[in-house]
């Protein structure tokens, strides 16, 4: 099921890049732990809210072989590619851990290489 969801999410929301939905995938007291920094719900929401209404795309490839899941937790990797206009593609590797209450994301642990918040693309973030 958790495996599922966080796959609708990246498909429904962040493909779609439609920020209204954080609130169907993510926990009201979602804390996302990256690279070092620390996000709450509001400044997650707020941030994805500014980035989507830029002409980013993304797209997004999973290590099949990488999902672990049990319980309320699953952890995984997968690559996502950023492209903005005028500017190369940037792969992503993102290996993360997720943790689920009520059927939304509830705590997630990721490391990114590169670190997605030095990328051009996220400036504005």
């Amino acid at each position: 099921m958790s495996v599922q969801l966080l796959r609708e999410m990246f498909e429904q929301m962040v493909l779609a890049k439609n920020h209204e939905l954080v609130a169907r995938f993510y926990d009201p007291d979602f804390l996302l732990t990256t690279n070092g920094q620390e996000q709450d719900y509001r400044a997650f929401a707020a941030g994805h809210e500014r980035v989507y209404a830029t002409d980013i795309n993304y797209a997004i490839r999973y290590d099949e072989q990488a999902w672990v899941a049990g319980g309320d937790r699953v952890a995984g990797r997968m690559w996502i590619t950023t492209k903005c206009p005028d500017e190369d593609p940037t792969t992503m590797e993102v290996t993360f851990i997720a943790t689920f209450a009520d059927d939304r994301i509830h705590r997630l642990w990721e490391l990114t290489w590169p670190d997605w918040s030095a990328l051009k693309a996220f400036e504005n973030y």
